[in-house]
């Protein structure tokens, strides 16, 4: 059996340089600080547990909390909000994931401030 060289493939991408990556079905898009994005065929879930620095934000995206130029959560009987990045991205934050999104953002800018 002949093994095809497309699935040695390893992601070379410095995790420094990625804003957020986005799902589709099994597919990922990764979006990177100079603009370009890449199509790869791994779900979030294999990033996530590569690279656990990466926020989850909803059910189809993790983002680098490095590159975040902007945020507004609202939390209460109808949490809602949103993550606008660096590179002008702009992903919604799912209510299920609106507390600990805000609590992690919350605590990252008081380390900020020290």
């Amino acid at each position: 059996m002949k093994t095809r060289p497309e699935a040695g493939i390893h992601h070379k991408f410095d995790i420094e340089q990625v804003v957020a990556i986005t799902a589709d079905i099994n597919y990922s898009y990764v979006y990177f600080s100079n603009g370009s994005c890449l199509h790869r065929s791994r779900t979030l879930k294999w990033y996530l547990e590569r690279w656990p620095i990466l926020l989850r934000i909803h059910k189809n995206a993790l983002i680098n909390v490095d590159h975040i130029a902007d945020y507004q959560l609202i939390s209460g009987r109808q949490p809602s909000g949103y993550v606008v990045m660096k590179n002008g991205l702009r992903l919604d934050v799912s209510h299920r994931n609106i507390k600990k999104a805000a609590a992690f953002l919350a605590q990252r800018k008081e380390a900020s401030e020290r």
